[in-house]
């Protein structure tokens, strides 16, 4: 008996191996191709990059107007018959600019030493005969500065 319960053993066995095996074959998935999945990614991105490259730099001509009596409109790569001229237009020239803005002084304030007076003009110390951003003092009183800007005489006062 023990030779007929060895046997049965290995039939028992082979018939459980065989069976794992089908079952293990039925269940095996399909293997997915990752390197065929990254290609078509790469593909579609392309795609796409050429695509929105392509509309931007896309040129739009702007509407041509009707032409001729028919009042067709010519179709691309035509050129309309008659060109059209434009109403002359003159221009009137520019009013003449001064090459040196105006400067402005500022008296900040005047003062008597001895006989010499002295004047605070654009936060300077300046005495008669002194310039002051290319201004001649010309004049000092006792409410007034008297500046000589390129032969222009420009009073400043201490509104006293």
């Amino acid at each position: 008996m023990s030779i007929i319960n060895e046997a049965l053993k290995k039939t028992e066995e082979s018939i459980q191996k065989n069976s794992l095996k089908e079952t293990s074959g039925l269940n095996k998935k399909p293997r997915f191709n990752a390197y065929l999945f990254y290609i078509l990614i790469f593909v579609i991105g392309l795609s796409l990059s050429s695509f929105i490259f392509v509309a931007i730099n896309r040129k739009v001509e702007p509407p041509i107007a009707f032409q001729g009596p028919d009042k067709t409109i010519p179709t691309l790569g035509q050129k309309p018959e008659a060109a059209q001229t434009l109403p002359a237009v003159t221009l009137s020239p520019l009013p003449e600019v001064q090459d040196k803005p105006e400067k402005n002084f500022i008296l900040n304030g005047i003062f008597f030493s001895d006989n010499d007076g002295y004047a605070l003009v654009n936060n300077q110390i300046v005495r008669e005969d002194d310039s002051v951003d290319g201004a001649k003092v010309e004049k000092i009183t006792e409410n007034t500065v008297e500046l000589n800007n390129q032969g222009n005489i420009i009073t400043l006062s201490t509104n006293r």
